[in-house]
């Protein structure tokens, strides 16, 4: 059962970090003002969430099978 849900976990992460990566990317495309505030007020905090989110679906997975 363990197994299934850190998979679950982990692609979403790698999803919220590619769909910020995309925006990024699409704001050096786009040259406006508005770019810098779509990088920094959509894109950063997508990243940061999957990274997040990866980084406890590792805490969570080690907690509960740690002790094997």
């Amino acid at each position: 059962m363990g197994a299934p849900e850190i998979k679950r976990r982990t692609r979403r992460a790698g999803l919220l970090i590619g769909l910020g990566l995309l925006v990024q990317l699409l704001t050096f495309i786009w040259v406006h003002p508005l770019a810098f505030i779509t990088f920094l007020a959509v894109g950063c905090p997508l990243v940061a969430a999957g990274v997040l989110l990866y980084l406890y679906a590792l805490a969570v997975h080690e907690q509960r099978h740690g002790d094997r």
